[in-house]
């Protein structure tokens, strides 16, 4: 059975499940904010329409100028991107041909973008999928024969932040490997773990960021990577590749950090409570820092049944059977907030308690 290998597809994992889809479903497999956007775009919107009619600016001013300030880096160290995957998109073709290393479990887009360009994928799975480590030498190994290395931080499934002074570490180790940090979800963090700043130091560095989880922004598609060698990715880029609209909301969003701090200061007290709760039923729960969180059911339960009982009750999880190392029997649980915990939660104790 091939299920969606991305979340907020419930329809199709449904069909592919062989499952009628209820009337109402709470998808949890997508961590868009639950917030969902500023209010500040909906004032906004009635005067996006006058931009409807005329082409963007091709460097996509003013958030061009707007990501610089914010982050404190030059323009010349930004390129801004149709989404975050329209980023990946053009690094892959920036590595066509090469050796490049991930570290497993990780977003499934990396393989696939840089399989399309005839990379060499050489992978190291995690021996410790709580903390998300990994082991030295295999690390090393790794680093020492591959031109380019994905690193997602926070990571996509297990949710945890790894320390900027590790990843600093590996990149003044390994000078000939480029590292790619995939910053997406740390806006869901106090960001000190960032590594932006340092992309004013190692030319060997690329970070890709995106507006699409924190401001509620997943049907608009915008994001942008920063780095010394940015500018070999335009040749990549179509010309116009980001749209008005998304050029100005994205300038109002790096604004909104009002909105930021709420939204991150709700998930955080939500996340720490479902621990307790799954935790409490026999649960395993990575050390996530993100708007999501990775469980693995007591081993006496099967987790092909519970998947497919929540299903049957509305539910979707982000099932982990693409993600290397996690086989299925891992989940992902969007933090949303407590009304769709309360419903979730429900359910989760009734399966485990009668099973």
């Amino acid at each position: 059975m091939l299920l969606p290998s991305h979340g907020a597809n419930a329809s199709a994992l449904y069909k592919a499940m062989g499952i009628t889809m209820p009337q109402e479903v709470i998808d949890l497999s997508e961590n868009v904010n639950v917030e969902g956007f500023p209010e500040k775009i909906k004032e906004y919107w009635p005067n996006l329409l006058k931009k409807l009619a005329s082409y963007p600016d091709e460097q996509a001013e003013p958030f061009y100028t707007d990501i610089a300030d914010f982050h404190k880096v030059h323009k010349s160290q930004i390129v801004v991107t149709n989404g975050a995957a329209e980023g990946l998109m053009a690094l892959a073709q920036f590595f066509r041909g090469k050796d490049v290393g991930l570290l497993e479990p990780s977003f499934s887009e990396y393989k696939r973008t840089l399989q399309q360009q005839s990379c060499t994928i050489h992978s190291v799975v995690t021996e410790d999928i709580i903390h998300y480590r990994f082991n030295k030498q295999a690390l090393n190994e790794l680093l020492l024969r591959v031109s380019a290395i994905y690193i997602c931080n926070p990571n996509n499934p297990t949710g945890v932040l790894l320390k900027k002074e590790w990843i600093e570490g590996l990149i003044q180790k390994y000078p000939h490997c480029d590292f790619v940090i995939d910053e997406a979800f740390i806006d869901w963090t106090d960001e000190a773990e960032s590594v932006v700043a340092l992309t004013k130091t190692y030319t060997n560095l690329f970070v890709l960021r995106s507006m699409t989880k924190m401001f509620g922004l997943a049907g608009v598609r915008l994001g942008y990577v920063i780095g010394k060698q940015v500018e070999k990715l335009r040749c990549f880029l179509p010309h116009w590749n980001v749209s008005n609209i998304a050029i100005e909301l994205g300038s109002i969003c790096l604004k909104e950090q009002q909105f930021v701090k709420v939204s991150r200061e709700k998930s955080e007290i939500l996340r720490a409570e479902m621990v307790v709760v799954l935790k409490g039923l026999g649960c395993t729960i990575t050390n996530s820092a993100a708007n999501f969180l990775l469980f693995k059911l007591p081993n006496r339960l099967n987790s092909e049944s519970f998947f497919s009982h929540l299903l049957h009750r509305g539910i979707v999880l982000r099932h982990t059977k693409n993600y290397v190392g996690l086989d299925g029997k891992w989940f992902r649980i969007a933090v949303k907030n407590e009304e769709i915990w309360a419903k979730c939660k429900e359910e989760i104790i009734i399966y485990v308690e009668n099973h």
